[in-house]
């Protein structure tokens, strides 16, 4: 496992799903971190095992990778 800020592990992994446990926050910053558990495409799958996980393993999170595609009115916009 590795141990990222939130935001950090969401630029690594752009457009996956990242659940990551023991959560904890950084009060001088009010930033969280935790250590990634599982990096996956799928939503369901990433949302499954935050669920089977519960707090086994410390509080978890389960937060999506950035998306830079841009959207005009709700509708992603593609260009080839």
């Amino acid at each position: 496992m590795e141990r990222l800020w939130c935001g950090e592990a969401s630029m690594k992994y752009p457009k996956q799903w990242i659940v990551m446990v023991n959560m904890e926050d950084e009060p001088k910053t009010n930033k969280a971190y935790g250590d990634i558990y599982l990096v996956t495409p799928d939503k369901r799958e990433a949302y499954d095992k935050a669920i089977e996980l519960g707090d086994s393993m410390g509080e978890n999170m389960v937060i999506s990778g950035f998306d830079d595609t841009p959207q005009i009115g709700g509708f992603e916009v593609c260009c080839p």
